[in-house]
């Protein structure tokens, strides 16, 4: 053996031996890109439902369903969430003051407070979202959206920079001013009663616009001030910690993410004693206000990691992410005649509900944002999916809007609400459609007794297109889009409504 070899060997061994003695020092665990995910897309979703609720002054969500999510979390996405919580509480808190009305606030101050909240809720993003054409689902602007867009246009238009931050901002102050500004918010209490919450919303407000002294006249200001003065007389400071904003009152709206980064810089201890939201409230309204998060989560992490790309059969890969989700065997499916074609899962879920695991329920007028792991199932031929199969898909993020089945791809919001607007629209329509047909059918008559041959030709022509719009009203009424949410489970809705009697 020569000697280089042989020093390479004794190399290798004491390099060996080295090692062995070596201390392994433990790695702690961090946050897992899943759980991150559930609790960004279920912030958004609470987020976005707040800023819908103030647009159409509805009852606002409870953010304490974030909870749940945040306790899977590490450092430092912990503080980061904590934090985003904890700001959450406050827009919201915020957003239920202005809804209250002006409480003896000047029309003037009340209108800046209208303004904060819904750049801080970024509604201006919402209404562009609402009426955003799209020509898959054949929707167009109505007159009073095309004025407001011309109006934000012309705004955005002299604006130095920023110029689409400015026109969202526009759009949601125009249109948070046009719901809030009116006789019966401005009539709401004449004398200002102790409110910390409407203390430091003026005072976030101030904040704002001292930066931006020309929306702010010193007249103006000393009346804030002597309202924050009153609002504060008799209460506890509600942690007047002013948010950190940026220069110009329409910077950073559209970006979540902006908002979040700075939120973690602060220190954020327990939501403010002050917090007032309706008892087990958990997303809007029923059956969102049932739906269990945490399993739609769990059904989304599912379908987003089985993802391959398209592949014709989407059915397959839902059924699938529903077995591994515990919802529902996939043979069970098959077995009631409902598994070959997408569009059937609609009819195996409202027909067969014993053989679910976890009980679905059916969101009869679907709106956006939707949680994460909701089932979608598009009839044949629905939005442009197959004319034979359907579709059927697993939403996966919220923003931007995501749906997986087999592949995962963009999510058609505006055809999901046009489509689940129809049947209701359809159903308006049907009267007048019968007495139309009435109408046309007494008129031929007439021309077959008549014996008018002219007229009989011109009567059967009006009577046939009568029939096809009936007809076609008819089929409107059925809906060519079904959504469902995973149920909480009974026992865990009531602990979450009632607080335990235990110590």
């Amino acid at each position: 053996m020569s000697r280089p070899l042989i020093a390479c060997l004794l190399l290798l061994l004491s390099t060996g031996a080295s090692a062995a003695h070596r201390k392994r020092v433990p790695v702690a665990a961090g946050t897992s890109a899943a759980d991150k995910q559930s609790f960004e897309q279920t912030y958004l979703l609470v987020f976005l439902q707040a800023g819908h609720s103030f647009l159409d002054n509805g009852p606002m969500p409870d953010p304490s369903s974030l909870k749940y999510f945040i306790a899977s979390l590490k450092e430092p996405e912990l503080s980061s969430a904590t934090a985003a919580l904890h700001r959450l509480e406050e827009r919201i808190s915020d957003a239920e003051a202005v809804q209250e009305g002006s409480g003896g606030v000047p029309a003037e101050a009340y209108k800046l407070m209208v303004d904060h909240v819904a750049q801080s809720l970024e509604v201006g993003a919402i209404v562009e979202e609402r009426f955003a054409p799209n020509n898959r689902a054949g929707r167009s602007l109505d007159a009073s959206e095309k004025s407001l867009v011309a109006a934000c246009q012309a705004e955005a238009r002299d604006q130095g920079y920023d110029r689409r931050g400015y026109y969202r901002w526009c759009l949601g102050r125009r249109s948070a001013e046009a719901v809030y500004m009116d006789a019966a918010h401005l009539a709401q209490g004449s004398e200002p009663a102790p409110d910390p919450v409407r203390a430091r919303l003026l005072g976030e407000v101030m904040a704002d616009r001292s930066r931006f002294a020309p929306t702010l006249s010193k007249d103006l200001g000393a009346k804030m001030e002597q309202m924050r003065s009153q609002l504060v007389a008799g209460t506890a400071q509600p942690g007047a910690d002013v948010p950190d904003t940026a220069s110009v009152p329409w910077s950073g709206t559209g970006s979540i993410g902006r908002s979040l980064n700075r939120m973690a810089s602060r220190t954020s201890g327990a939501g403010p004693s002050d917090f007032r939201q309706p008892p087990g409230l958990t997303v809007k309204a029923p059956p969102l206000n049932s739906a269990d998060l945490a399993a739609g989560a769990k059904l989304a992490q599912i379908a987003a990691r089985d993802e391959i790309g398209f592949t014709g059969y989407c059915y397959s890969y839902v059924k699938s992410a529903l077995q591994k989700a515990g919802i529902v065997d996939r043979s069970e499916i098959d077995s009631a005649d409902d598994g070959a074609h997408a569009k059937l899962f609609a009819d195996f879920v409202d027909k067969n509900p014993g053989l679910l695991h976890r009980k679905l329920l059916r969101v009869p007028s679907p709106q956006w944002p939707l949680p994460i792991g909701t089932i979608v199932v598009w009839s044949a031929g629905a939005c442009g999916y197959s004319a034979e199969s359907g579709h059927i898909e697993i939403i996966t993020r919220i923003k931007p809007p995501q749906a997986c089945s087999d592949g995962c791809g963009t999510f058609q919001v505006a055809c999901m609400e046009e489509l689940a607007a129809a049947p209701a629209a359809a159903a308006a329509k049907l009267p007048s459609a019968q007495r139309d047909l009435q109408q046309a059918q007494a008129d031929y008559e007439s021309a077959v007794a008549a014996k008018n041959a002219a007229a009989k030709r011109a009567a059967a022509a009006a009577l046939a297109k009568k029939k096809a719009a009936l007809k076609a009203v008819q089929a409107g009424l059925h809906p060519r889009v079904a959504v469902y949410v995973i149920e909480r489970p009974k026992t865990v809705a009531a602990a979450t409504a009632a607080p335990s009697s235990k110590p």
